[in-house]
């Protein structure tokens, strides 16, 4: 130990500096691990995700009613094989799924998620790959159809695939995007939560029975005080303003399957 110290002042470096200087270093490995955390450490741009089926199905109008209203509903967006390949899918994956998955109390939210990405076809099939695509297509033909309220989308890989078992699973009504400040959450989980605050849009496609009628409505609630209820029939696409629509998951009677991508980006000014 009298050697370690010697070593210290034979080359002048106080052990003072060479701790403040580990410190320093430590403190820097774990802010990179707290936003490596994120689902933005590989995150693409708009560009990246373009997806030419998603321009059959997006079009000028669904865009200037997004605009107008905070949210738009498009039904039937997946053929009759493919809702039956991405049910099958989600069905399969139901025993990776767990409620600890995510990090919400369970008097908050009581689904069971995993998470999927189209890089892993061999897990999930081509149906499910083609659902998420269509997600994550969303941004570029939003752009293309000049979308006015935000912009500079960052996609993340990943979608999350929630199942609500029919038992009395909901989700409490609650707002997509984190509002607190840094002084709120402490510097770690601000940046952990990175991409929860920049959140500016949701999309939801549902991936239950094209006739469904067993409940788990999502339920909305618009500024003005106004809320709709959206059967969450399968082949439905739900697009909100992450930053504006405050929702939540009523019960259903059934297993409710529902996938789920948040885009990232800049809201307008």
């Amino acid at each position: 130990m009298k050697s370690f110290f010697k070593s210290f002042n034979s080359k002048n470096i106080s052990f003072d500096t060479t701790i403040v200087t580990l410190i320093g270093f430590s403190g820097l490995l774990v802010i990179g691990e707290a936003y490596e955390r994120t689902s933005l450490s590989d995150a693409q741009t708009a560009t990246d995700c373009q997806y030419p089926p998603v321009s059959e199905i997006l079009t000028s109008y669904h865009v200037r009613a997004l605009e107008e209203n905070n949210i738009v509903v498009i039904h039937n967006v997946l053929s009759p094989s493919q809702l039956e390949g991405a049910r099958l899918s989600a069905q399969k994956l139901s025993a990776t799924m767990a409620r600890l998955n995510h990090s919400n109390d369970n008097s908050i939210r009581q689904d069971e998620i995993c998470l999927v990405r189209e890089d892993r076809s061999t897990e999930i099939g081509d149906d499910m790959i083609h659902c998420i695509k269509l997600l994550r297509g969303l941004p570029f033909i939003l752009s293309l159809l000049h979308y006015t309220v935000s912009s500079s989308f960052v996609i993340p890989r990943q979608c999350q695939l929630a199942k609500y078992k029919p038992d009395g699973s909901t989700y409490v009504r609650h707002l997509d995007r984190c509002t607190s400040t840094l002084l709120d959450m402490g510097l770690m989980e601000w940046l952990r939560a990175s991409d929860y605050r920049h959140r500016t849009l949701t999309a939801i496609l549902y991936l239950n029975s094209p006739e469904w009628t067993d409940g788990g409505n999502l339920r909305c609630f618009g500024e003005d005080g106004s809320k709709i209820d959206i059967n969450p029939t399968g082949g439905t696409l739900v697009i909100f303003d992450s930053s504006r629509v405050e929702h939540q998951v009523l019960p259903s009677s059934m297993d409710r399957f529902a996938l789920t991508l948040w885009i990232n980006g800049v809201m307008s000014s």
